[in-house]
């Protein structure tokens, strides 16, 4: 029986769900604080930590929400207490200098604030001060998204999961909007590789959550940039000299065994898109009003059928691409290579 089985049996009177998405999380009705509390309870969990929910709902809990405990190499125990602000506004000082104050009361090694918004200024200047760990929105988002890569690596392993997830409900969508969620949620098969070996790296080296190794936005990016050495690794976002000496030779094998897997098929859909591009090219010039040889030359029309950008932002990475135009046509370009790739 696995951590989270067991641990679901242990505290059968929640009925527990998981979020798809941040947004989710802050307006689906199934949340409040007391859920947010139990969500990050279960993901502590999960990478197995020991960890204590203090408190109950509608009671106070002595400054910490939750405690975190994980045994060190030293043979010392790391004790984490975590104030969660399930909050749509900023967090003040009064739940910092509370978190504070239960350092020494509850034999606290480390302090840590998750929150789903952020820090007033004054308390940031506090929290800062008394060394606490400030985890804020985007850092909630990546530990929605280490849960959903455990569900998926369940899947994989084992055909089942023990971890659920809300029921999305149905939106009434245009075709054209729904068409392009369908492509931006499908990984490609070089993602689903990048995502099997960032679960194989956080075991390796004992990383959690996943989003330590790397978030699924450095991974678009790593693909984007297609670095060929670790100096080149280094240059993108989020591969700080720590993670390229650990494991960049890893990363730019996988993308070096990926580049030579490209056969005739690959460079005829690259064709048959560059060919769409100069189609499109007098279009989007009559439209924005700019002349056809400023929207992109035909060399850069290459790039972009090759690259094949994802997201707006990698349009900066296009050799040779106008940056000024990124802004007047840049999402309708990355929807057009996305519809016709």
């Amino acid at each position: 029986m696995n951590i989270l089985n067991k641990l679901i049996k242990e505290t059968s009177k929640i009925d527990f769900l998981f979020p798809n998405t941040f947004e989710q999380l802050m307006n689906d009705k199934y949340y409040d604080y007391d859920k947010f509390e139990w969500f990050l309870y279960y993901v502590f969990k999960m990478n197995g930590s020991n960890v204590r929910k203090l408190g109950k709902k509608g009671q106070g809990d002595g400054g910490a929400d939750l405690i975190v405990s994980d045994k060190l190499a030293d043979g010392g125990v790391r004790r984490i207490g975590i104030q969660a602000k399930y909050w749509k506004n900023k967090v003040g000082a009064g739940p910092i200098n509370q978190l504070a104050s239960a350092k020494s009361r509850l034999d606290l090694t480390d302090l840590w604030i998750i929150t789903t918004s952020d820090l007033t200024t004054d308390a940031k200047e506090i929290a800062e001060s008394m060394d606490i760990k400030i985890l804020r929105g985007e850092d909630v988002t990546n530990l929605i998204e280490h849960v959903k890569s455990i569900y998926e690596n369940d899947i994989k392993e084992k055909g089942d999961s023990p971890i659920e997830f809300i029921k999305e409900e149905p939106v009434k969508v245009d075709t054209k909007v729904e068409a392009k969620n369908e492509d931006d949620n499908e990984d490609s098969d070089l993602v689903k590789k990048f995502k099997t070996l960032r679960l194989q790296l956080a075991k390796e080296h004992k990383m959690y959550p996943l989003y330590n190794v790397y978030n699924n936005a450095m991974i678009d990016d790593v693909i984007a940039a297609n670095p060929k050495t670790k100096e080149e690794l280094a240059n993108v976002k989020g591969f700080g000299p720590h993670k390229v000496n650990l494991f960049g030779d890893v990363i730019i094998k996988l993308l070096k065994d990926n580049t030579i897997t490209t056969n005739d098929e690959a460079v005829d859909k690259d064709s048959e898109l560059f060919q769409k591009l100069i189609a499109e090219r007098p279009r989007i010039s009559k439209f924005n009003k700019i002349p056809a040889e400023a929207v992109y030359s035909d060399q850069v029309a290459k790039n972009l059928a090759k690259m094949k950008p994802k997201k707006v932002e990698h349009l900066e990475k296009i050799f040779g691409f106008d940056k000024k135009n990124i802004e007047i046509f840049g999402e309708y370009l990355v929807n057009f290579i996305s519809k016709n790739s």
